[in-house]
């Protein structure tokens, strides 16, 4: 399955992660508005041909669900005149910025599926990486993702500081029985 990335770059995270500063990372401050959004989905679709409902229009790169509300649905306002061309809409975000509210409003705008930039079910691994979040949030984040019909995705990072082997096996077995 392909995705047609769209990077919202370190929008909406309140913190600064030990292993994460996006802009100075990708050199990337450009925030996408409607007419990229519409431009890079158009040409997608030409790109893509029969193929395009096969793949997720994908928002990447910030805290999706975090960022300001208004630029939010504009980004996904964006994408109605083209969503019945892909299989659906795929965002990332943070643990700590889901709720029913947020998952009611991604699924009116057809999002199919939610990545959660877990990182590590440690919670000493999350304190010392500055995350600000915790693995419970992990845990009821994603029974509210999957409650709400959603694919989950949980993305973990090995070798974060203040990690160790042990750590990161119990991270991917909690990940495992959260059945991502």
């Amino acid at each position: 399955m392909a995705n047609v990335a769209i990077f919202v770059p370190h929008n909406g995270c309140p913190n600064k992660c030990s292993f994460c500063d996006q802009r100075h990372i990708t050199g990337c401050v450009f925030q996408p508005d409607k007419e990229y959004v519409e431009e890079t989905l158009k040409k997608a679709l030409d790109s893509l041909k029969e193929k395009s409902k096969e793949a997720e229009i994908a928002f990447f790169g910030g805290s999706f669900t975090a960022i300001d509300r208004e630029y939010m649905l504009l980004l996904l306002e964006s994408t109605k005149p083209f969503i019945d061309n892909f299989k659906g809409i795929r965002i990332s975000t943070r643990p700590d910025a889901i709720d029913e509210e947020i998952l009611s409003i991604l699924k009116e705008y057809k999002v199919t599926s939610v990545e959660l930039g877990a990182q590590s079910m440690n919670d000493g691994v999350l304190r010392a990486n500055n995350r600000g979040h915790s693995a419970e949030d992990v845990k009821a984040a994603s029974s509210l993702i999957k409650d709400f019909g959603f694919s989950l995705g949980l993305q973990m990072m090995t070798g974060l500081y203040k990690s160790s082997d042990e750590a990161d096996t119990q991270t991917a077995e909690e990940f495992i029985r959260l059945k991502p």
